[in-house]
């Protein structure tokens, strides 16, 4: 773990020598508003929900007079009146090198592929579904392989984590102050791996590990938080097809474990250029073994499935998408016996 961060600490202090004096750079300006109407009905709470998002991205682009290419981009959004994500790139014959706030995820949780508006739960839930670490939360550098330097289309990109109380926007010269007792682990180091041997085939790959953990119960924690998905799309014509895999493990105290088990598939249908309609079923285990007490010969083990099914359509004219749909979920949120659905309708508008 040691020579990754040195390994790391040499790409950045690389970075900063070779920008040099840059030609002049372009602008632009891109983004979307999305309108959603949302009803809820459960066991807990229901309500009818009317809201709209915007993304702004604020790209400039340039050369270095090395020959060396550079890409800023900064988006804001309307739930934050600060940044919302930030990286600087340098591009070099040798790869890309990035610095990224609370940007640049590597997780592969949506290798699935499959979803009219989006893939599954990571478009819209009412749960919350634990798919493990990515850098993206986080401020992080990466190093990324030259395109079309391995064979069957691979790419490998490489993330790094100094600091993992670091959740929030820093400038320049900022330090974080809110320096916490390590029970996610000071430190994360991730891979991601993706790959497309044959027409219509993506295979995709992501490991994560957080570094000089502590747990959650103070300095008594033995095990480190790791975390990884991988899995596959295909698509052949109108039909797209995809499963994905998932396992994780935060953080826990000594002799105690809880992990998370994930299966994602889905399938998409394009009907023509306009109307598209898809099916979601994502499946997620927590499995919970507490300590084993004093004079006791064995822990308890608890196993709680979440399950979402969900159903996308989604019609685009010009520049405008409207999208139905609607999710089912049972145990919810890892809760026995806690049943939820939602249903939207948006409207999405890309600029």
């Amino acid at each position: 773990m040691t020579k990754i961060s040195k390994l790391f600490l040499a790409i950045l202090a690389s970075a900063t020598l070779l920008i040099l004096p840059s030609y002049a750079g372009e602008m632009s300006v891109t983004g979307g508003a999305t309108a959603s109407y949302v009803t809820n009905g459960d066991d807990e709470a229901s309500g009818k929900n009317l809201g709209i998002t915007n993304e702004l991205d604020f790209t400039a682009s340039g050369e270095l007079d090395n020959g060396m290419s550079w890409k800023y981009q900064v988006q804001l959004d309307g739930a934050s009146a600060a940044n919302d994500d930030t990286r600087l790139e340098i591009g070099t014959d040798m790869g890309t090198i990035g610095l990224y706030v609370t940007e640049g995820g590597l997780s592969v949780e949506t290798a699935t592929g499959a979803g009219a508006l989006g893939v599954g739960f990571d478009y819209v839930s009412p749960a919350t579904f634990q798919t493990g670490y990515d850098v993206d939360s986080y401020s992080n550098i990466q190093y990324h392989l030259p395109a079309d330097m391995l064979p069957f289309g691979g790419t490998v990109k490489l993330g790094y984590v100094p600091n993992m109380s670091a959740t929030t926007q820093l400038s320049k010269n900022e330090s974080d102050s809110t320096i916490t007792t390590g029970n996610l682990g000071t430190k994360l180091q991730m891979a991601q791996v993706t790959a497309a041997p044959i027409d219509g085939l993506t295979i995709k790959l992501s490991a994560a590990q957080t570094d000089d953990q502590t747990g959650a119960s103070g300095n008594n924690g033995t095990e480190e938080g790791v975390s990884a998905n991988y899995g596959a799309n295909y698509t052949m014509g109108q039909l797209s097809v995809g499963y994905t895999e998932g396992h994780y493990q935060p953080a826990v105290a000594s002799g105690e474990l809880t992990y998370y088990e994930n299966k994602y598939m889905g399938i998409q249908f394009d009907v023509n250029d306009a109307l598209s309609v898809s099916y979601n079923v994502d499946e997620s285990d927590k499995v919970v073994r507490a300590a084993v007490a004093i004079g006791a010969s064995a822990g308890t083990t608890t196993k709680t499935s979440m399950e979402q099914k969900s159903i996308q359509l989604a019609y685009t004219t010009g520049g405008a998408t409207i999208g139905i749909a609607q999710m089912e979920v049972s145990n919810s949120d890892y809760t026995a016996g806690k049943d939820e659905a939602q249903s939207s309708v948006t409207l999405a508008i890309a600029f």
